[in-house]
């Protein structure tokens, strides 16, 4: 939840900043995809010592695979979403006679 809010205060960042829809949302998430993923990749990393507990192993697994869901849920789901609930979408081409 927390990425997903710092996803959409950076696209609102760069409309403030004067970028177009499109680009804005484009740039906010490669902009903020290295700390989503760095944060996702410490989350899972520290659940992997619970692995091996017989009674929290399997926990741990769920956890670790609900971080990663998470962060491609955040990355890919969140900005194409973002797009579609404000139909922002590429300009339509002109047509050529």
């Amino acid at each position: 939840m927390r990425n997903t809010m710092i996803l959409t205060q950076q696209v609102s960042d760069n409309f403030n900043d004067g970028l177009p829809a499109l680009p804005a949302v484009v740039e906010a998430a490669v902009r903020r995809a290295r700390p989503v993923v760095l944060t996702a990749i410490a989350a899972a990393l520290a659940f992997v010592p619970l692995t091996f507990d017989p009674f929290w192993g399997p926990l741990a697994y769920v956890l670790i695979g609900g971080v990663l869901v998470g962060t491609a849920i955040t990355l890919l789901f969140v900005p194409a979403l973002y797009a579609a609930w404000f139909r922002i979408g590429a300009t339509p081409a002109s047509a050529s006679a």
